[in-house]
């Protein structure tokens, strides 16, 4: 049988409460698990947040089925403490994409599509001409530690950020080389 292409595309204002009901079931549902980011309904992802990169074309969504199965904001904003790691590409303003708040619809995780996300996003960034994409993982997050190494992301370093929903925290920071 062959496999069915799931749609990579930015969201679109219609989308918003769809998404902000991905983000907080899975809060909701994965709360108690040790990998948990300690992200917090309303407050982050916050529906500004949301919104905003809705609006500016940085949202991208897996759908299928009709069904948004999973997310992620992609923009070249980076937290003041990205500055001091040493990465292998350096930020030169618009060579590098940064992914945030990457999330599987909780009833999906496990069946690829955070994977597919990924590639997409991957293949977005090299044919936009950038030179790597960055992110951080929060100290806790195994699952995603791993699910980034496994995708070919390098750990660079472990670094202090100051996020307002979690507050000073050690995050692993990984970056993906492109070129």
């Amino acid at each position: 049988m062959k496999e069915k292409k799931m749609n990579f595309e930015s969201a679109s204002m219609e989308d918003f409460n769809e998404i902000q009901e991905l983000y907080w079931n899975l809060i909701e549902l994965s709360c108690n698990e040790p990998s948990f980011p300690g992200w917090e309904k309303g407050k982050h992802p916050s529906d500004d947040f949301i919104m905003t990169s809705i609006v500016q074309k940085e949202l991208y969504v897996i759908r299928d089925e009709g069904i948004i199965k999973a997310c992620a904001v992609c923009n070249c904003m980076a937290n003041d403490e990205y500055e001091k790691v040493q990465w292998q590409v350096a930020d030169r303003g618009g060579n590098l994409l940064i992914i945030h708040a990457l999330a599987v619809r909780y009833e999906y995780r496990g069946c690829g599509i955070g994977n597919n996300l990924l590639n997409n996003i991957l293949a977005l960034a090299k044919n936009k001409g950038m030179e790597a994409v960055h992110l951080d993982v929060i100290d806790n997050n195994e699952a995603a530690k791993k699910f980034y190494k496994n995708a070919g992301f390098q750990y660079i370093c472990t670094q202090n950020i100051f996020y307002e929903v979690v507050g000073n925290r050690s995050f692993e920071m990984y970056e993906y080389v492109i070129y």
